[in-house]
């Protein structure tokens, strides 16, 4: 993400010599085809590349605790091979034409992207297509990607600020299913069966699961045309997404304290907040940047700029399917960490009583639009945020999404504080050196 005070510099700098109005970029065509899958397409003529975007509506939160991870495994099993290409083809082909592939899973979705120049449309079309629709998962491929899976889960394991964070999703979430790994445990992946990965893969893999995004140098009637053709004939029943169970409130301090080889002190505390369809969530989203996004956010300037608690501190929140996780996190000096912790209730509780500025509340909504519109700007981040609403909450809501936070004030900010923030209701994780 770019240096937020650059951005603000820059913003300045356009408010002051306004530049002329840029041609409005083409509408965004969406259409549900016969057969249920959803294909969203946001032409951008700027430079002549696209990106196919694949969303599909399974993420560890539709796992069971017997499979935990099978989600994050799939998703590495689904290029490896089809009834039409062997292992490894799907990665030469797209690096054959210069295009760049990959994929990620979370708590509610798996999603593919290739980028490619526009001229290869045609053939990355077929490669997603194939690739939704015909992957075998060859038993050597399977054997081979667990390695690679477990390897990543040690990589969690190994550094401590990702594997806090799971411990606080599972101590915020328990009975919920946000509380499981994305990831898995590595004793499920190692016994999970070539089988039961297929047989996942079959029951969450079918056109009315999966959002199609196409964005950049394209022709909307004639991309249109050419997915009616090639993924309209796909007809595969899907096992559609169960409701959420709402995660039981916090009812108290749920503290976790763990032992690890490091130097300093890792402090994560997490409020489960409001889910993407629910009004709060655009407050929660500027409350975030009023406490720890960006250098002039208000825990940096006390905590680590004023008192000295801290070496850093950030907030960040989840929207997702279900109410997310509020997450504040700083790293401190093991004597300070107590009092750390305190001066961030502090803040908060400051907060609840109706300490948010005008700037402050300028500021945060300024460097939240910012982000939002530099993240928006290449085909890859336009098609990962359409793909993102669509999957999450609507597609209207990527459409609405800035002029909801353009219309928030202090009083909104103020509230959700209020609602979600309780300084006597939260989970938190401490990670600290081992005694010596």
């Amino acid at each position: 993400m770019p240096d937020r005070l650059v951005i603000a510099f820059l913003l300045l700098a356009l408010l002051a010599h306004p530049a002329p109005a840029a041609p409005k970029a083409p509408a965004v065509t969406h259409e549900v085809l016969d057969n249920g899958l959803t294909v969203v397409i946001a032409p951008n003529h700027a430079t002549d590349v696209v990106t196919l975007n694949a969303w599909v509506k399974v993420g560890s939160r539709d796992e069971t605790e017997e499979i935990n991870g099978a989600a994050h495994f799939v998703e590495h099993l689904l290029f490896k091979g089809t009834r039409r290409r062997k292992t490894g083809e799907i990665s030469r082909d797209v690096e054959s034409i210069g295009g760049q592939l990959n994929a990620s899973t979370s708590l509610d979705y798996t999603q593919y992207y290739i980028v490619a120049s526009s001229r290869f449309f045609d053939r990355i079309l077929d490669i997603q297509a194939d690739a939704l629709m015909n992957s075998t998962f060859d038993p050597a491929e399977v054997d081979r990607e667990r390695t690679v899976v477990l390897q990543e889960l040690a990589l969690v394991e190994d550094t401590p600020g990702r594997a806090g964070l799971v411990q606080l999703y599972a101590a915020a979430y328990r009975a919920h299913p946000y509380s499981r790994a994305v990831g898995g445990q590595p004793e499920i992946i190692r016994r999970l069966t070539r089988d039961q990965l297929y047989a996942f893969y079959r029951t969450y893999y079918g056109p009315a699961n999966v959002t199609l995004v196409i964005a950049g140098d394209v022709d909307a009637a004639e991309v249109m045309a050419k997915v009616r053709r090639v993924l309209g004939p796909w007809r595969h029943p899907v096992q559609t997404r169960r409701a959420g169970t709402a995660a039981p409130p916090l009812d108290a301090i749920r503290r976790v304290v763990t032992a690890r080889d490091v130097r300093v002190a890792l402090i994560l505390m997490g409020w489960i907040g409001a889910d993407a369809r629910h009004p709060d969530h655009y407050a929660l989203d500027v409350l975030m940047y009023v406490l720890g996004q960006g250098r002039g956010a208000r825990l940096t300037r006390t905590l680590r700029d004023r008192q000295q608690l801290v070496q850093s501190v950030s907030a960040g929140f989840q929207t997702a399917v279900d109410p997310g996780l509020f997450v504040i996190q700083a790293v401190a000096d093991p004597q300070q960490q107590a009092r750390a912790e305190l001066a961030i209730l502090s803040e908060l509780a400051a907060l609840r009583e109706g300490d948010v500025t005008q700037d402050e509340l300028i500021r945060a909504k300024t460097l939240l639009e910012m982000d939002t519109l530099v993240f928006q700007h290449t085909s890859r981040g336009r098609a990962a945020s359409l793909g993102y609403a669509a999957t999450i909450a609507t597609l209207e809501y990527e459409d609405t999404y800035l002029d909801r936070i353009r219309a928030l004030t202090r009083e909104d900010v103020q509230r959700v504080a209020i609602r979600y923030l309780d300084p006597q209701r939260y989970a938190v994780v401490v990670v600290q050196p081992r005694p010596r």
